[in-house]
């Protein structure tokens, strides 16, 4: 202990004896003795008139004794407040989120999260996937909602969530002329090959973006050439774009939640194989996680597993938006 003479001091003012002091303090009262005039000779006055029985302190010593106590008061202060940073009673908690993690996930967590550690601050920054890695090894968040493609070394990963990557098509789009869309839903796909989707127009998420690199490099892979991509600033809004008629998009099944009568797309999948979404959330991998960070770790699998938006639409769901949707009511009589 930093202050113990300090305290050895107190014992022996509050008991006037050195040799009571020395025995509530478990120690001899030659040493207690050797302790006590090392401090007067390090701080050059005598703390203790000995002259007298029962000891009394000086005038220094009374001066003394009051700032040691206010000194021991505050050690006590400090180890009790880093005793619960320790046990995450208390502390502060950064995190790095993605738009999903935002939108949909985070209001679900959080209320519980605050609930369970009340002591904790959090603070949320709002980013693209990849940038998140720099900001983790630097120390700046402590964890990161992701989407990632190609995990990185310097990073371990808790995987919350995965959902396959579906090819969603505007309904006049000129590649499903003759195809029978009827039966079209999360169970009855399409079936497109990569040589259809060439020389389309498509609406994106930015490569920047986690899922955005992902698609990227599916376009890549097989070689889809767009005629004219319209980047978004999410997941949804790719969606509904597409939706309304912008263009050939990629998506999860969740997506499908966010359909608006009226701008039902047709789900299809690549011919070539499938994709997936990996949303996981991050941390160094050198990284020793506090017991508030393990929590909210834990909470977050549990809250993404079971996110009502997370699960796709039913196709009882998808015939009933379909069917109010005069778009594709037409295209059906065209085709």
């Amino acid at each position: 202990m930093i202050y113990e003479k300090y305290h050895y001091i107190e014992k022996v003012a509050s008991l006037r004896s050195i040799s009571k002091a020395a025995q509530e303090l478990y120690i001899s009262q030659p040493a207690l003795t050797r302790i006590i005039s090392s401090v007067e000779k390090e701080l050059g006055i005598m703390l203790f008139n000995r002259s007298v029985l029962p000891l009394q302190l000086t005038y220094a010593g009374e001066r003394f004794l009051e700032e040691a106590r206010r000194i021991l008061d505050l050690d006590a202060a400090l180890r009790k407040e880093l005793q619960e940073i320790s046990e995450a009673k208390r502390g502060h908690l950064s995190i790095g989120a993605n738009y999903a993690a935002n939108a949909l996930w985070l209001p679900h967590i959080l209320p519980v999260f605050r609930r369970e550690y009340p002591g904790i601050s959090i603070s949320i920054f709002q980013q693209s996937s990849p940038l998140f890695e720099k900001e983790l090894l630097k120390g700046d968040i402590d964890l990161a909602f992701t989407t990632q493609s190609a995990p990185s070394k310097s990073l371990s990963y808790v995987y919350l969530s995965s959902a396959l990557l579906l090819v969603f098509i505007p309904n006049t789009s000129p590649i499903l002329r003759g195809r029978d869309i009827s039966h079209n839903s999360l169970d009855c796909p399409l079936t497109v090959s990569p040589e259809e989707l060439n020389h389309q127009d498509f609406v994106l998420l930015h490569p920047s973006d986690g899922l955005g690199h992902t698609i990227s490099a599916l376009l890549e892979e097989n070689r889809i050439r767009p005629s004219h991509i319209l980047y978004a600033p999410n997941i949804v809004a790719c969606y509904r774009l597409a939706a309304a008629g912008m263009g050939i998009t990629f998506a999860t099944p969740y997506s499908t939640r966010y359909t608006l009568p009226g701008a039902v797309p047709v789900i299809a999948q690549l011919s070539t194989g499938t994709v997936y979404e990996q949303n996981a959330i991050a941390y160094p991998k050198d990284k020793q996680l506090s017991t508030s960070e393990e929590r909210f770790i834990e909470l977050s699998r549990q809250k993404v597993s079971t996110h009502p938006l997370l699960q796709p639409l039913s196709t009882a769901q998808w015939d009933s938006l379909r069917s109010a949707s005069p778009g594709l009511e037409m295209e059906s009589n065209y085709f």
